[in-house]
């Protein structure tokens, strides 16, 4: 009777998901249940089956990522947005004195945040960067030098609203045009919006929902959930965390 009893609470602790009702009640796939079960047990995954549970990190390029409608709407956005000294031939010069400086890169600094913002952009390649207006205002025919643009976000850095993802080569940046804080809020208001915070979530999944979290990078992306985790509204279900389940009677 006794070694019934302590054998009793290590099966509970085991597993305290239902996998049948989660099965039927939440529509979960079997590749995903098998996961989640072996998860649950301890058991170690597979690399492949872990690749299929991981963020995906994307790049999004403005020409090739959205429909022709959908690209204009932004462009216009963003061209009414943008300021009129855009025009000025002299903006495309670094000035030469401290304070002229100073200005010249907060001002191609606030271009940067709004081109990144309007076309969710976490990431941006300085490359594809100098390719678009007004990076690269054809009009006037003048565009700024991979110097220039690196000095800008340079600047951003400076400031913490940017980071160099190469920081040997500086052609990749990463954004932070709302902070990760801001990205946590988000996500977990959609997932109660929505009804899926009483779901369980694989980090691919939630690449895979088209918001504007949805191409975090791949690290951000674990440490927007970790912040959720931290605040016990939400909690990881294997070691490697990319399998997250939100505490719906927490979050209520």
């Amino acid at each position: 009777m006794s070694t019934t009893e302590k054998k009793k609470p290590k099966k509970e602790k085991k597993s305290s998901i239902d996998l049948k009702q989660l099965k039927a009640e939440k529509q979960v796939s079997e590749e995903k249940l098998k996961l989640i079960e072996a998860s649950i047990k301890g058991l170690e995954i597979s690399e492949n089956d872990l690749k299929s549970t991981l963020p995906v990190e994307t790049i999004i390029r403005v020409k090739d990522d959205l429909s022709k409608d959908q690209r204009a709407v932004l462009e216009l956005e963003f061209d009414e947005a943008l300021p009129k000294w855009v025009k000025a031939p002299w903006m495309f010069i670094k000035p030469p004195k401290g304070d002229q400086i100073e200005s010249w890169l907060e001002s191609w600094s606030a271009i940067v945040l709004d081109y990144s913002r309007i076309f969710v952009i976490h990431v941006i390649n300085i490359n594809d960067l100098r390719t678009v207006h007004p990076f690269n205002n054809k009009k006037i025919g003048k565009r700024l030098t991979v110097e220039q643009v690196r000095d800008v976000i340079d600047h951003l850095v400076s400031q913490n609203i940017a980071r160099w993802l190469d920081e040997d080569k500086k052609t990749r940046a990463r954004i932070y045009w709302k902070s990760n804080e801001e990205w946590a809020d988000k996500l977990l208001g959609f997932m109660i919006e929505t009804g899926r915070v009483v779901e369980i979530q694989s980090l691919y999944d939630l690449t895979q929902l088209e918001e504007n979290w949805s191409n975090l990078p791949a690290d951000d992306m674990v440490i927007v959930c970790e912040m959720l985790v931290e605040r016990k509204v939400a909690r990881w279900l294997n070691k490697d965390k990319t399998i997250i389940q939100f505490e719906a009677d927490k979050v209520f």
